[in-house]
């Protein structure tokens, strides 16, 4: 599933290393190196409870807590809350600080608080303030089911900054959002390069003209075609959405194969797949799980919309000859 990432990454890395400084980050606030490589896929099984998690024994419910990689590294960002008070200022050189903030707030529910704290990390170029991104939060979704919401972090030494969130509801521990940042080095901004999102529905981004739908397929669709023409158009629902998608999209490759057998126009899906995501994916990210499921419906919408464009100027072309 994250073949691409991966591929992405690596590629990404060696760029970047081939002029970039080395970013020294003590261990105590690098975050937790295996989160790089997390599949939000194999996570989601790992941390699934079985249906007969509360008949096992002690030990079976806790060989299945321990194979849950969130388990794992949970107890590490909890004693980092601790221990940054205010600020910390985790890389210096001539150009710029990498300094971790610490944020509590609250969320008043029916005269209820409920507490939510934050790391943020940002970009000071000297003295003067550059971007900032979270690195780590903690807080419970009181308005909607009563998940604990956590995100995670790594930097590496290259300066690639991987977060995960996570949601956690009654110990069944399901991922949210797997970001991968890099640090630009023009302007000294965090530049969101790859983004895998989990929200019901698996979608992989990177930027800035990949955009993959992890699982399922239009033969898998429940819907009626009169029903494809039109859902992408409205959050009917997720799925709908997504198989309008795939529905127009089966639609303009067949009309691309018959202009190459016409010997009209040798247009590429490939092609016309990179260009129509380089626009639909300028929006701006989701911050968090609130918002998952309009930038995703939005994405959708846009590429099913710039599909039917396509899909009517080879109609006109094939109309004329």
């Amino acid at each position: 599933m994250k073949k691409s990432i991966y591929i992405a990454v690596i590629i990404n890395l060696l760029i970047f290393n081939s002029y970039a400084e080395q970013f020294n980050v003590a261990d105590d606030y690098k975050g937790k190196s295996n989160i790089p490589s997390m599949d939000i896929i194999q996570l989601e099984k790992d941390c699934r409870k079985t249906i007969d998690f509360w008949q096992m024994t002690n030990s079976e419910r806790e060989k299945i807590r321990d194979n849950c990689p969130i388990n794992q590294i949970a107890f590490y960002f909890e004693n980092l809350y601790e221990t940054i008070n205010n600020k910390k200022n985790i890389y210096s050189s001539d150009k710029l600080n990498l300094i971790i903030e610490k944020t509590t707030s609250a969320k008043i529910i029916n005269n209820i608080k409920y507490p939510i704290k934050a790391l943020n990390l940002s970009i000071f170029n000297k003295t003067n303030f550059m971007d900032k991104i979270t690195l780590a939060k903690s807080y419970y979704d009181v308005e909607g089911y009563y998940w604990l919401i956590n995100q995670y972090y790594y930097i590496s030494d290259s300066g690639d900054i991987y977060t995960l969130s996570v949601k956690d509801i009654d110990g069944n521990v399901e991922p949210i959002f797997w970001k991968h940042y890099q640090i630009e080095k023009e302007n000294l901004h965090f530049k969101l390069s790859e983004l895998l999102i989990d929200n019901g529905y698996k979608y992989e981004i990177i930027y800035p003209d990949h955009f993959k739908i992890l699982e399922g397929s239009l033969e898998e669709s429940n819907y009626e075609v009169d029903k494809l023409k039109t859902c992408y158009q409205k959050e009917y629902s997720t799925r709908c959405s997504i198989d309008s998608y795939r529905f127009y999209h089966n639609i303009l490759s067949q009309k691309i194969e018959t202009l190459k057998e016409k010997n009209i126009n040798k247009q590429s899906i490939e092609i016309i797949n990179k260009e129509i995501n380089k626009m639909c994916l300028s929006i701006t990210e989701p911050d968090d799980h609130f918002e998952a499921d309009s930038f995703t419906f939005t994405i959708t919408k846009c590429l099913t919309e710039q599909l039917n464009k396509r899909i009517e100027k080879i109609d006109q072309i094939l109309e004329s000859r």
